[in-house]
């Protein structure tokens, strides 16, 4: 392909980007770098039937130099170096217009309605997580990246960027893709917080009328407050106030669900006792139940300000590292 062709082919992408509505509340932006890794989360989308009728944006954050130079302080090159950065960069622009070119048309054939369908090819501004970040904060439905791209080490939970990402974006939901087969079952953590409400919302709009299994999950550790018989009794007072809460929140999110219209038989809920970690019990649970996504607030009832993403939540990544895991 021809430098002129592929200016061609990106221009005819990108132009799409001016003709998008505004309102991007029925809008997956989707974080992708060009790699046969990322293309995966194209083939996610291909796969989870309830987002086939959600508008895409694939937004790439493009740089014409290698990420070298930005760790090398912007050091000058030579005139040989900078006319093999300048090829790099055209060989790389070439490539990345292809990758998405293909990634368009996957979702064509998934049954995406083509206008629904935006390349977006920005160039890199301060770094890559961080423009991704900027984008993302646009009003978005959710963003969607892979845990990995270029150059992450195999047994990395995440790479440095979607890592970034994690942790600093707030107020928009982040999908991690994940490795397992797409069966459009759903494990929803549920603990009582306002952030596990808004997962329970986003699940219930994300899934409305698709069919989808949900498993509402609550888990609960032990009560190492027995010393006593004073304390037992205090002890069994708490655990039944917690039962209660647990499954008024239980109840609440079913409703919201089959007002979505999530059937009721589709909707099961679980609650474990006696875990010593419930990061771990989570993860458990849903691969038991044949989950392949599990959906947890950005934080729970511990709910500290100076974190962006609660301890558990982020324990819950890393458990499940071949699922898709929902933060929202």
């Amino acid at each position: 392909m021809t430098e002129n062709n592929s200016n061609q082919i990106h221009n005819n992408l990108t132009a799409q980007s001016s003709n998008q509505n505004d309102d991007k509340s029925n809008t997956i932006l989707v974080a992708l770098d060009g790699s046969e890794r990322s293309m995966k989360t194209v083939e996610y989308l291909y796969d989870f039937k309830p987002f086939h009728n959600k508008k895409i944006v694939l937004y790439h954050v493009f740089s014409d130099v290698p990420e070298s130079y930005w760790d090398m302080g912007r050091t000058p090159f030579s005139r040989n170096g900078a006319e093999e950065v300048k090829g790099w960069g055209l060989q790389r622009r070439i490539t990345m217009d292809e990758f998405m070119e293909r990634a368009r048309n996957i979702l064509i054939t998934a049954g995406y309605k083509p206008q629904d369908i935006t390349v977006s090819i920005k160039e890199r501004q301060k770094g890559i997580a961080r423009d991704i970040i900027t984008e993302a904060q646009k009003g978005y439905f959710a963003l969607l990246i892979r845990r990995r791209g270029y150059g992450a080490l195999l047994h990395m939970i995440m790479g440095s960027t979607t890592t970034k990402i994690v942790e600093k974006l707030s107020g928009t939901p982040v999908l991690l893709a994940g490795l397992n087969k797409i069966r459009n079952s759903i494990l929803i953590g549920i603990d009582g917080s306002e952030g596990s409400e808004q997962a329970v919302d986003f699940t219930a709009k994300a899934v409305a009328q698709k069919g989808c299994k949900i498993v509402l999950c609550t888990v609960l550790r032990d009560f190492d407050i027995y010393a006593g018989d004073r304390n037992k009794k205090d002890a069994s007072e708490c655990v039944d106030c917690v039962f209660e809460d647990v499954e008024s929140a239980m109840r609440r999110a079913s409703q919201i669900l089959q007002k979505s219209g999530v059937k009721s038989a589709d909707i099961e809920r679980k609650i474990i006792t006696g875990v010593g970690t419930r990061a771990g019990a989570i993860a458990k649970t849903a691969e038991e139940e044949r989950c392949d996504t599990i959906v947890v607030g950005r934080r729970g009832l511990s709910n500290v300000n100076d974190f962006n993403i609660g301890r558990v939540s982020w324990k819950i990544i890393h458990a499940a590292r071949e699922m898709t895991v929902w933060i929202v």
